[in-house]
């Protein structure tokens, strides 16, 4: 080959590849004008943190005797109105008695309980077995979640299906040796204890415990639908008397207020009014609750007041601690707040001649980029933040003003000026 021609193709060949790469710099330097991001599908829970009050009906029980006291139900234990829920006694020695010979009787009615059944033939091995791997997997359940009250229940019944399986299988003809042996202590502990010096009773029914913190009148339960954030702001504990034998929670129904933003209070009313209401140190699940009010204040502020009916020991001592109020997951394409605009979109619409009609309509949207084509398409917002949106990929029809919205993968535009739909990005 001649070494000229060698030269020029040489040279021919370098400038092209010049041109073609000073071409992609200033097709680069172009776009990254207009920074994209993929609109990904993703899922999120809404929530709403805060720190919640708990208002209960609460009767405070006082004690006016000058004994000791001997509870005879326990933390967390449903009781009807005017019951016993402790005997006094002349000294700790004698309640102790009594509260031991308690425990020891309960027990022997455990033992009497399965026996009896077992006698009967009322259960077979297979059921008994099942009740066990039930009664344990319960019991786990109530302690995790903090139910002592529910966890002694489900111990008492994973025990009487063990001995019914231990009867049953032969390994124990009889429990009638254990019960006379535990008869005999507890006769032997009443004796010791005597009768006591009378009782302390519940005025009411509901649920009973010992722990009083001196927010049981602090703000009326009554007045619930009348409170504002000012009252909220002002609850202060009251001193607990020293005569004090524990409280009753006589409704089921109870309440959580807290103190949230306007912008929270705006995405808390929109929802049905079922909600969730997470404890941060009552509870290890969320629980239901339903939107009671919210009212707001000129400050930017709101209250926010949640009705609750679950009940366990833990909740039943808790009062003022943090809350994650749960609104519900949501799932859709995720974009950036950066990328919506307001912009027109066209809708064709055809009359009974089959003759064609253009409607424009300004809708909340962002600019996805097709090509080097920048077009407008209309979302349609299921959950937002300070920072992103959660989109419906698939709106119901006429949720959306022409039918079209972003698709997965879209390349979104999200910043860039003078961005119109039709424009090429040349």
């Amino acid at each position: 080959m001649d070494k000229l021609l060698f030269k020029r193709i040489l040279v021919a060949a370098l400038t092209i590849l010049a041109v073609v790469y000073v071409t992609y710099l200033l097709i680069s330097a172009n776009f990254d004008m207009y920074p994209t991001e993929n609109a990904v599908q993703a899922t999120v829970t809404a929530s709403i943190s805060a720190d919640g009050f708990i208002i209960r009906e609460e009767t405070v029980i006082p004690n006016n005797s000058s004994g000791i006291l001997s509870y005879t139900v326990s933390n967390g234990a449903a009781v009807e109105a005017d019951s016993a829920i402790a005997k006094v006694y002349s000294n700790e020695a004698e309640a102790v008695a009594s509260s031991r010979a308690d425990a020891l009787e309960a027990k022997i009615k455990l033992l009497k309980e399965s026996q009896e059944s077992s006698l009967t033939g009322a259960v077979s091995v297979d059921i008994i077995n099942n009740n066990i791997k039930s009664n344990l997997i319960d019991y786990l359940y109530d302690i995790n979640q903090g139910n002592v009250n529910t966890a002694r229940t489900d111990a008492d019944k994973l025990l009487t299906s063990i001995n019914q399986r231990q009867l049953l299988t032969g390994k124990i003809g009889n429990f009638n040796e254990q019960i006379a042996a535990l008869t005999a202590q507890a006769n032997e502990l009443r004796s010791s204890s005597g009768s006591g010096n009378g009782s302390v009773t519940t005025p009411k029914a509901g649920y009973f415990t010992e722990f009083c913190d001196g927010y049981e009148n602090a703000y009326p339960y009554d007045k619930i639908d009348t409170m504002t954030l000012d009252d909220f702001h002002n609850i202060t504990a009251g001193s607990v008397a020293k005569n004090t034998a524990g409280k009753v929670v006589s409704n089921v129904n109870w309440y959580v207020a807290c103190e949230i933003t306007d912008d929270e209070a705006a995405a808390l009313s929109i929802y049905d009014g079922s909600v969730t209401v997470l404890f941060a140190e009552s509870s290890t699940e969320p629980i239901p609750a339903t939107l009671r009010r919210i009212q707001r204040t000129a400050d930017g502020n709101a209250l926010a007041v949640l009705q609750c009916d679950y009940m366990s020991n833990a909740l039943l001592e808790a009062r003022y601690e943090p809350v994650e109020i749960g609104m519900g997951t949501f799932s859709g394409l995720r974009i950036s707040k950066r990328a919506i605009h307001d912009d027109y979109v066209t809708k064709t619409t055809y009359d009974d001649n089959d003759k064609a009609h253009k409607e424009k309509k300004k809708v909340q949207g962002v600019y996805v980029l097709y090509g080097s084509e920048v077009q407008f398409k209309q979302i349609s917002i299921l959950y937002s933040t300070k920072d992103y949106v959660i989109c419906d990929p698939s709106p119901q029809e006429g949720t959306l003003f022409n039918g079209e919205t972003v698709s997965m993968y879209d390349k979104v535009i999200v910043k860039g000026d003078d961005l119109y739909d039709g424009k090429v990005i040349s």
